[in-house]
């Protein structure tokens, strides 16, 4: 059982990649300061805040809204990232790293979204997956 937001591999390594965005661009050009690197920062806490905040509302259904926003915020970076290669803020083999960061935390979150969305399914009382094919499990739908 989960006790704080801070338990999920998705939400440590969503920090981990915060750390290295601002690492990274403090070696942007200064006049980028309010440009490219407030926006690059801004996306990249914006992801492990996200996770942080649908976690703490108690509510799946809440906190599968908070993730989608992450997700955003993931694609965000990616154009950012993309523009400062592009600008030669950022060499090709960082832009590469940084990508597949994204890519595993783009995955693990979605991966997180479906067992939540089972999970909400379940409550709803309906089961995807029990073993004899997609049924209702709502007892309001089984005939007397």
């Amino acid at each position: 059982m989960l006790k704080s937001f801070r338990d999920l591999e998705v939400w440590n390594k969503s920090h981990q990649l915060v750390l290295e965005i601002y690492r990274i661009t403090n070696t942007f050009p200064k006049d980028e300061r309010f440009g490219i690197i407030s926006q690059l920062r801004r996306a990249a806490y914006s992801i492990p805040a996200n996770m942080a905040e649908g976690f703490g509302r108690r509510s799946t259904k809440e906190l599968l809204q908070f993730l989608a926003i992450a997700n955003g915020s993931v694609e965000e970076i990616r154009y950012f990232l993309f523009l400062s290669c592009d600008l030669g803020y950022l060499g090709r083999p960082e832009f590469e790293s940084l990508e597949k960061k994204l890519n595993a935390i783009a995955q693990m979150n979605a991966a997180l979204g479906r067992t939540l969305k089972g999970k909400l399914e379940v409550q709803k009382g309906f089961s995807r997956n029990t073993g004899h094919g997609a049924r209702s499990t709502n007892p309001a739908s089984v005939a007397n």
